[in-house]
């Protein structure tokens, strides 16, 4: 699992959705977030909270450009890659941590995925978890 320490920044909720604003370094991430979950972090704008993603939720683009509908981006550099018959987990320097991938074989075959190379590293806000930060 994909963890980030972040500082909630906004909050804004309709019905039962809400859309919280995290601050991560540099990058503002959203999270999309059903049900009563928005209420325990309603007045919790400004508390720091863990950013959670799954690995398999982490798509890679390599010299992206253009627009994209998925808002949350880091760019990073290539860490590692380990190669398995069908899968492939990409680790990504961000800052002072890591993201990990886990993409198909073919698709890093595909790209020519190396270490050292830069990388931009995409996940839906829908996918992202908030853990309120002990």
């Amino acid at each position: 699992m994909n963890r980030l320490r972040g500082r909630i920044s906004a909050i804004e909720s309709s019905g039962e959705l809400s859309r919280t604003d995290i601050e991560c370094g540099d990058t503002v991430l959203t999270a999309y977030l059903m049900g009563g979950v928005e209420e325990s972090f309603r007045e919790k704008v400004g508390s720091e909270v863990w950013v959670l993603f799954k690995e398999s939720e982490v798509a890679l683009a390599k010299d992206f450009s253009g627009q994209i509908s998925l808002r949350n981006r880091f760019e990073g550099r290539i860490e590692s890659i380990e190669r398995g018959d069908l899968l492939a987990q990409v680790t990504i320097g961000y800052g002072n941590d890591t993201i990990v991938s886990i993409i198909s074989r073919r698709a890093c075959d595909a790209m020519k995925l190396q270490v050292g190379e830069s990388v931009t590293a995409l996940v839906k806000a829908n996918e992202i978890t908030l853990m309120e930060c002990s």
